[in-house]
């Protein structure tokens, strides 16, 4: 048997989700498996009380088109027993999603038309989607009440054929029902669980700001009340026999409570209702802060869940969304062999501890490189950065990653890394020698990065493969982390600004200005720079940070996150397990090559175009800019080297200098540094009708560009069945969990000078009520004396 609702007296509405009645149902009954599409409409007749001799009556199905838990509700008409039959079977089937079988019947006058037309009353799957998705800003809600207004279908009867028929409908006796819409709570409405059920009498009294009691809610009954007791609302619901359906049974009394809408937390919204809502929301964003949610549920409801509540209606949508976080170790490994079969040539590697049991192996990090990444890589300047973020999730750690930089300076994912403990020397130099190995080559490279002792230790050994004494690596500092490491002593915002300035200038006589305003500005902190990053046997190291003294070897990059945030490209991923933490790292390089591959697709190749967008562009401006420079004095060293005066249009002389093996050289440092010949090397080529294309560095070539992001990422196989066979060994996330309890603060505390601090001392201690250092509010003496004060009273 199955449950059969029927509906009429009323008109169809576009709703949220579909079609639905304006009233509710008439009726219902359960109906047997095999009945046919004749007997339906006598038992139409018989509970609805149409007059059969003087009215037809037309049957349209509420039909759910939607997948999974999205519903989508379209008419479906029905005219023959062969469309009733198929709509039975997919119903007791639970194909369709939906349980119940809910029709609308539409009673007609024989006098005035007969059977409509299959197709005149029925809504496309497409329509309800149109429908639906112009509600999608409200989509987690089962209901809205400041959802748009649809406009109701024209009556295809006119106001005196209806009246004719509402004296016909039920032989001269008229059904008097109350209007209801789909965000209504009625008597004798249905629903699919007992969870559709609860989450939707929860959330009408969230919208209501009414606040419920739940008195039963078992697997049969369902009973709860208004919190207020002089409030008498009361609602029952039960199942039936077979627990298929759930029906409202009575609402006894109305709300006379108060309702006045206050902003503040409601106390049935729970965490767990609170989940369901952000799903959509952490799924697209990675994740979302608590702030995000109770602004996000605002918007909502108009009340503002408390920030712990919050907080964990995030970390179960982030369980549901991505599995739990011991069960996501267990599928890591798998899941790294299905990529690796998927894109062969993707590289991993372990760092764990062995254990009693052979086959099991103690979790310590991962790291993993794509093989589209690894042959992208090839094609890019020999310039990457590395950094590192902290994972927040239940087992804590690092995360450690490398980008390289395209022809246009675009960021490409290269390597990552998941380790258990904070970063240290071991992990930095696990992670840096494996990528050398097994990702990069022997290429010779810059690495830009922080100033990390455990990443600086890296470049002064000899064995790690990044020794900077055999000219296979070039080691500089981000300039955005040198300007965060000011030391607090002398930091401003005008220094921190003059010393970004300072370090991206090209022209040595811009530097050395710079330099002498910092040191104008503050001594110490033009020591520190001039001390920053040196060795016992060096005066300073500006190579280190500053653009005029690179050598060429940094392209122009300052930043480690180039044109954009490295983590940026992976929103959330700090908060995500670890299988999803890599599941996210593919399917975000992936969407970056694509993306890039279709940017990089416009440039023409056919038309002989050599150089990327950028560099073309860039070209094309010191072209304009030289036709304004005079070369003043030509000095021939040899037979086929020149060097060149030439004067700009303010009066500024800049000495070019070219040579027969190509190579070429300005006063301003553009060419060397960046490979780019600038407006002055220009004048001269323009000049000597020499081609400035083979000035031009290879790196950004467009062919490269082109090849850089031509590789394809084929993703595995979504469901962890379908993955191929992992003959490899376990890994246990026996890690060291987060400590239970509240959540600690970063409560930031006053720096004390040095010399205040003694051992054993309260030096270290600044009273909260005397503002003075060297002791504690509680040993205060004006505290003593207002508790004296106190205690004498």
């Amino acid at each position: 048997m199955f449950p059969i609702s029927i509906y009429t007296g009323g008109a169809v509405e576009n709703g949220p989700m579909g079609a639905t009645y304006n009233k509710p149902p008439s009726a219902s009954y359960p109906a047997q498996d095999d009945i046919t599409f004749d007997e339906l409409k006598r038992k139409i007749f018989e509970l609805t009380r149409i007059n059969e001799d003087k009215n037809s009556i037309n049957v349209n199905a509420r039909w759910n088109a939607g997948t999974g838990a999205s519903h989508c509700f379209v008419l479906l008409p029905i005219c023959e027993n062969s469309m009733w039959r198929m709509l039975v079977e997919k119903t007791l089937s639970s194909a369709s999603g939906w349980s119940i079988v809910e029709l609308f019947i539409e009673a007609v006058p024989n006098s005035v038309c007969t059977q409509n037309d299959p197709g005149e009353k029925s809504h496309s799957i497409v329509e309800c989607t149109e429908k639906a998705s112009e509600n999608s800003t409200q989509e987690n809600g089962l209901f809205n009440r400041n959802r748009r207004e649809e406009n109701q279908e024209e009556p295809l009867l006119g106001e005196k054929a209806k009246e004719e028929e509402s004296q016909d409908l039920t032989d001269d006796e008229s059904i008097d029902l109350k209007l209801y819409d789909e965000s209504a709570l009625y008597e004798g409405r249905l629903f699919d669980s007992l969870d559709d059920l609860r989450r939707f009498v929860k959330e009408y009294h969230i919208n209501q700001n009414r606040k419920l009691v739940t008195e039963v809610s078992g697997p049969i009954q369902y009973v709860v009340k208004c919190m207020d007791p002089e409030c008498g609302w009361r609602l029952y619901a039960a199942s039936d026999r077979d627990r298929s359906y759930y029906q409202i049974k009575k609402i006894k009394g109305e709300h006379v409570c108060s309702n006045e809408a206050d902003g503040e937390d409601h106390v049935n919204m729970s965490y767990e209702f609170i989940s369901e809502l952000i799903l959509d929301l952490i799924r697209k964003k990675g994740d979302a802060s608590p702030k995000e949610i109770q602004e996000f549920v605002y918007k909502l409801y108009r009340c503002t869940p408390s920030y712990g509540k919050a907080w964990r209606a995030k970390e179960l949508a982030i369980t549901q969304l991505f599995g739990e976080w011991k069960e996501s170790y267990t599928n890591l490994a798998p899941y790294l062999n299905a990529i690796q079969v998927a894109n062969p040539g993707t590289k991993v590697e372990w760092l764990s501890d062995s254990t009693v049991d052979p086959n099991v192996r103690l979790f310590r990090g991962v790291a993993w490189a794509f093989a589209p990444a690894i042959e992208g890589f090839k094609n890019c300047r020999p310039v990457i950065s590395i950094d590192s973020t902290k994972l927040c999730g239940k087992y804590g750690g690092r995360m450690l990653i490398a980008v390289a930089y395209d022809a246009e300076g675009q960021l490409l994912p290269l390597a990552f890394a998941a380790i258990k403990d904070e970063e240290d020397d071991e992990s930095w130099s696990w992670f840096m020698r494996w990528l050398r190995q097994e990702v990069v080559g022997p290429r010779p490279l810059c690495v830009i990065s922080d100033r990390q002792d455990s990443i600086l230790s890296l470049f002064n050994q000899e064995d790690s493969g990044w020794y900077t004494g055999t000219g296979q690596a070039f080691h500089r500092y981000c300039s955005r982390y040198l300007s965060e490491s000011i030391p607090r002593a002398f930091k401003t915002i005008d220094l921190v600004r003059l010393v970004q300035w300072v370090s991206s200038q090209n022209q040595l006589r811009k530097f050395r200005l710079g330099m002498m305003r910092i040191m104008e500005t503050n001594r110490d902190a033009y020591n520190w720079l001039v001390k920053v990053g040196t060795k016992p046997d060096e005066e300073s190291a500006f190579h280190l940070w500053s653009l005029c003294e690179d050598g060429g070897y940094r392209y122009g990059i300052m930043a480690e996150n180039g044109n954009e945030s490295i983590f940026n490209l992976f929103p959330g991923i700090q908060e995500l397990p670890i299988t999803a933490l890599v599941e996210l790292t593919f399917v975000k390089s992936a969407e970056t090559f694509a993306r890039q591959r279709e940017l990089t697709s416009k440039i023409e190749v056919e038309k002989q175009q050599l150089w990327c967008n950028k560099v073309t562009a860039i070209l094309e401006a010191r072209r304009a800019k030289a036709s304004q420079h005079r070369i003043v004095s030509i000095q021939s060293q040899s037979f086929l080297q020149e060097e060149v005066e030439v004067e700009t249009r303010t009066e500024v002389k800049h000495t070019v200098r070219v040579g027969d093996d190509q190579r070429s050289s300005c006063s301003c440092q553009k060419p060397q540094l960046t490979g780019i010949p600038c407006s002055h090397l220009l004048a001269f080529c323009a000049f000597r009708s020499i081609n400035a294309n083979y000035l031009v560095d290879t790196a950004y070539g467009a062919r490269r560009l082109l090849a850089t992001w031509a590789q394809q990422f084929h993703p595995p196989p979504s469901s962890p069945d379908e993955w191929p066979d992992y003959m490899g060994v376990a890994y246990s996330p026996l890690c060291k969990m987060s400590k239970r309890g509240r959540r600690k603060k970063n409560v930031w505390s006053p720096s004390i000078p040095e010399k205040l601090k003694k051992p054993g001392s309260a030096a270290a201690y600044r009273c909260g009520l005397g503002k003075q250092i060297g002791h504690s509010k509680r040993c205060c003496s004006r505290n003593q004396l207002a508790f004296d004060t106190t205690s004498e009273s």
